[in-house]
């Protein structure tokens, strides 16, 4: 679907296509890049979203036109998804930031309690999964019961079959880079047979180890991870399990195995896009009729819980492309069609 990403700062609105299944951590974790390379290295950015309650739309003249009820701000949590907040079609979502210049990187024990809060309130709102500290203080390492469907092999004839039990080890390294600039490292602790799980080591591939950033948390790699055991989320690229692959394939037409809504507060299903969750598309920034715009939001002066380190480049997957900061001026240019064509992710 279409949303559109406001930067009240400098007052410009970025269009952008992504899935309802996407978190809002991962949808930061694209936007932030690009605003910290233009504001210079060395510098600490602390961004959040907040919802508006309000929609652009375009007029027959080409120009955009904010509308909508009562506006309403809300802040968004990282580890939530877009269908769970019930964000809909062309709803304009308030980027909210601030940068310190010369900043340090967060504290690491700071960041990891924070972490193990956002875990708790995970686990509160599903009844799907469940989490348990093993080490550490705040903890470093997690098992992560889910409760979804997924496949596994019979031990006496060794065909793929159902299951709904599900548990893996989530460690967080130590050391140089350590997290949060290095990977969770993830182990399956029960059988599992899926094209990104090893059967010899059961080492689980999250598809974007090289590619990870220190803007992302375990919480979104938790509903990631609930996304691979249901088959929302599959790769074929150099998979680990080639035999999981041709059944894949073979019943694409049943997947995903687990349709049911991952938190409490999902009143309903929401339906899987064709593009990849992980993928935000942005185009070029939007020129908004100054009549119909609104004053922006007062900013807090409560500095929000989470703070995002700063990220060099966008990843190597060419996930994000945004478009030059300058805005452009409107024109009557008929936006693209949403892609049916779906995405494979590791």
């Amino acid at each position: 679907m279409r949303i559109y990403i406001w930067d009240f700062t400098h007052d410009r609105y970025y269009p952008a296509l992504v899935s309802e299944r996407v978190t809002v951590g991962k949808l930061l974790s694209q936007i932030t890049p690009q605003i910290v390379k233009e504001r210079g290295p060395g510098r600490q950015i602390v961004a959040y979203l907040q919802r508006t309650g309000e929609q652009l739309f375009r007029n027959p003249q080409g120009r955009y036109i904010r509308r909508g009820g009562v506006s309403s701000y809300r802040t968004l949590h990282p580890w939530q998804t877009l269908a769970s907040v019930g964000v809909v079609e062309n709803e304009i979502l308030v980027l909210c930031y601030f940068i310190q210049p010369g900043a340090k990187a967060t504290d690491l024990q700071k960041r990891l309690a924070q972490e193990h809060r956002w875990l708790n309130d995970l686990a509160a709102n599903s009844d799907l999964i469940e989490v348990e500290p093993k080490e550490g203080s705040p903890p470093t390492k997690y098992l992560v019961t889910f409760k979804c469907r997924g496949m596994m092999l019979r031990p006496n004839n060794g065909k793929p079959c159902l299951t709904a039990n599900h548990v893996m080890e989530i460690y967080l390294p130590a050391g140089i880079p350590g997290y949060p600039n290095e990977a969770p490292y993830v182990t399956c602790l029960t059988p599992h047979f899926h094209p990104n799980i090893s059967q010899e080591n059961n080492m689980v591939c999250i598809g974007i180890e090289r590619d990870w950033e220190s803007s992302l948390d375990i919480a979104w790699l938790v509903t990631h991870l609930a996304d691979m055991i249901t088959y929302r989320v599959y790769g074929f690229e150099k998979p680990y399990n080639k035999e999981a692959v041709k059944w894949a394939k073979a019943n694409e037409a049943k997947l995903p195995l687990d349709n049911r809504p991952l938190f409490k507060e999902e009143v309903a299903v929401a339906v899987v896009s064709k593009e990849d969750e992980g993928e935000v598309s942005f185009e070029k920034p939007v020129a908004v009729a100054k009549s119909a715009a609104k004053s922006p939001p007062p900013l807090k002066t409560k500095q929000p819980t989470r703070a995002k380190a700063a990220v060099a480049a966008p990843s190597k997957s060419g996930k994000v492309a945004l478009a030059s900061i300058k805005p452009a001026r409107a024109t009557k240019t008929k936006l693209p069609e949403r892609s049916t064509k779906r995405s494979k992710r590791k």
